[in-house]
């Protein structure tokens, strides 16, 4: 494959606008936590093959497990409603 010239090369400074705005809006806050080795060396294996930090999987992780938390129990909520509802319509 033949390399590009430097001279060729343009810089997408709109691009790079919007890349940075979204960095200063995602707020990251660093904590200390333990987590069992096993899982620690589990999770970088993981990132290692995927390419990225195993702090960014971590965090991913995470966020997907709380999500999916946080839908799980409005799920819940809706359906207990519903069952309440149900119940009262076949008192009435």
């Amino acid at each position: 494959m033949k390399q590009p010239k430097l001279s060729d090369l343009k810089v997408d400074t709109k691009g790079t606008k919007a890349i940075r705005k979204l960095m200063t809006r995602s707020k990251k806050v660093k904590i200390t936590i333990n987590v069992d080795e096993d899982l620690l060396q589990e999770l970088r294996r993981m990132a290692e093959s995927m390419g990225t930090p195993y702090q960014t999987l971590l965090n991913k992780v995470l966020k997907d497990a709380v999500l999916s938390k946080i839908e799980d129990g409005s799920r819940l909520d809706r359906l207990e409603r519903e069952v309440e509802r149900l119940k009262k319509k076949l008192a009435a």
